[in-house]
């Protein structure tokens, strides 16, 4: 009597699906994670254009040198947060530096470590792109620490929009992961959509930015 199944990851990734899914006729939809015959239909959250867009949104606000702490690069998720960063970078002609990437495990310690090593460059970011909320947790907390102030001195930008990003002191600008809207799209997929054995375009949903107050205009002009 089942209708449907929704094979679903916690991290977006290519999977081998478990053969009783292979084998089965009932329909079958991947939430976050895909396989590499795109036999079933999937959907993913368009993380190179979040990334883009998280970038995207410092730039408006006048920043030219834009720290990034990222996730553990071999996860698709912080790879391609990275190359939205890059190539927002490229579409404004700003230059990138590896010395403004520093590599995160998602958790606050490594935003506080990663932002007291941006800031202590020579040339420090006005703006600091956090991969997820919690490594923006401790990026917070390093940056008041060392007395700065945020957003005046320091922009800082999260991922996910956990609802921490909302009660932290300002309230951190963060991307939403569209978890909603990839059940929403199963569900349109099972009342409206094709399944079957057959390929099926891997669908990637928009992350949508969330600006609160922790984004402004750069202190110093032109830095």
């Amino acid at each position: 009597g089942v209708s449907a199944i929704v094979y679903s990851t916690v991290f977006t990734r290519q999977i081998e699906l478990p053969k009783v899914l292979q084998e089965t006729d009932i329909p079958v939809f991947l939430l976050n994670c895909y396989t590499d015959d795109l036999l079933r239909p999937a959907v993913i959250p368009g993380e190179i254009a979040g990334g883009h867009t998280a970038t995207n949104a410092l730039i408006n606000k006048g920043h030219k040198r834009i720290g990034l702490i990222t996730g553990e690069l071999f996860m698709e998720c912080a790879s391609g947060r990275f190359t939205g960063y890059r190539n927002a970078l490229a579409s404004a002609d700003l230059p990138f530096c590896e010395e403004l990437v520093v590599e995160g495990n998602w958790h606050p310690s490594s935003g506080y470590q990663g932002a007291r090593d941006l800031m202590s460059l020579a040339n420090p970011p006005t703006a600091i792109f956090c991969a997820n909320d919690r490594m923006a947790v401790g990026c917070y907390e390093a940056l008041k620490e060392m007395g700065l102030s945020i957003p005046t001195d320091v922009s800082v930008i999260g991922y996910d929009d956990d609802e921490i990003a909302r009660h932290l002191s300002p309230p951190l600008s963060s991307m939403n992961l569209a978890d909603r809207s990839m059940g929403r799209w199963v569900i349109d997929q099972l009342f409206h959509g094709a399944s079957g054995n057959n390929r099926h375009p891997l669908t990637k949903l928009e992350c949508e930015l969330v600006e609160r107050e922790s984004i402004a205009p750069p202190k110093t002009a032109g830095k």
